[in-house]
């Protein structure tokens, strides 16, 4: 798959659990992947990490989604695998090198981006609530996943931020 064909497809593809619980027209995974590298970016930065680094690999996180959608997070295990393949069908070492690296959590960069993939899907939740929709679900589920990523040292400097952006 064309790169440029990859980019087109992610700004079409709705994210699968918005769907799930009743939104007829959902946030993309392109304004996922957008919000994730924006808040990512500022994380980073406050944290005295390579903050563009972490704002890109929050920004391909989503790509193989390009070929195979949005696939429900359940399924992580099989997930994993078809991310693999899809990254081997864009044809771009970059990206699929900085995906790896996301995927894997290798570096503190590659952390930030995980976590802000967690926050921008909370923070989507909370809006979603607030227009009358029933996100408890994806919003107690990322709420209870970042408490655990928060534990880890390496988000010290930036626990208080990511707090507040969580009452947003």
């Amino acid at each position: 798959m064309r790169l440029v064909d990859a980019i087109q497809a992610l700004k079409n593809i709705s994210r699968t659990g918005w769907m799930q619980h009743g939104l007829r027209i959902a946030e993309s995974v392109a304004e996922h992947s957008f919000e994730s590298a924006l808040l990512a970016l500022e994380l980073a930065s406050a944290a005295g990490m390579n903050a563009e680094r972490a704002a890109v690999l929050a920004l391909v996180h989503d790509v193989p989604e390009a070929i195979m959608g949005d696939m429900p997070k359940w399924s992580s295990e099989r997930v994993r695998r078809i991310d693999e393949e899809a990254m081997r069908e864009i044809k771009s070492d970059k990206i699929g090198e900085l995906f790896r690296e996301f995927e894997e959590g290798r570096s503190n960069e590659a952390k930030i981006a995980r976590l802000c993939d967690l926050l921008a899907t909370n923070i989507q939740a909370r809006r979603y609530m607030k227009q009358g929709y029933d996100m408890t679900e994806i919003e107690e589920k990322t709420r209870r996943e970042i408490a655990e990523m928060l534990e880890d040292d390496v988000f010290r400097p930036i626990r208080g931020r990511v707090l507040e952006l969580m009452q947003v």
